[in-house]
């Protein structure tokens, strides 16, 4: 029985070494400015993840006199999280690092159709490199259902 608990205990602790390791990683690959890839509007949108886990977003929407104006600002919250597939399912398959998103409001641009506070969420980390940071959500604006994506490249 004692060994049978040592050895649960060694799992565990190897298992949240490893899970620290991996959020480290990522935070050190998400440190910096990202470009959005945006569709629904003419500008270009800057999202800077800092090391003390802030987010700052900075749009540029030349057509409508918008030049390096912060539009957005939140926290993040980095971890580890089981990779499910399907919901009826419920398996686990493998774990992917998460960003939980808090804080967002609109500032200047409620009316338009960039709506901030719905990225208070959790999204997982389905790719990131040096070049390309890819983050999908089942849950955006606070409703499930759906899959939202979010494409940026490093600037």
């Amino acid at each position: 029985m004692k060994r049978n608990l040592l050895f649960l205990c060694v799992i565990v602790f190897i298992n949240t070494f490893l899970s620290c390791q991996k959020t480290d990683s990522v935070q050190a690959g998400l440190e910096g400015t990202w470009e959005l890839v945006v569709f629904d509007h003419d500008g270009t949108e800057k999202w800077t993840f800092t090391p003390d886990n802030k987010i700052l977003v900075i749009l540029d929407m030349p057509t409508a006199g918008i030049s390096g104006d912060t539009a957005a600002q939140g926290t993040y919250e980095l971890s580890i999280v089981n990779y499910t597939h399907g919901r009826l399912l419920n398996k686990n398959i493998f774990k992917v690092p998460a960003i939980t998103i808090s804080g967002f409001e609109n500032y200047k641009y409620a009316q338009s159709n960039i709506f901030y506070p719905a990225c208070n969420t959790e999204w997982e980390v389905h790719r990131l490199d040096s070049k390309v940071l890819v983050l999908t959500t089942d849950t955006y604006n606070a409703t499930a259902g759906g899959l939202v994506m979010k494409e940026f490249y490093r600037e």
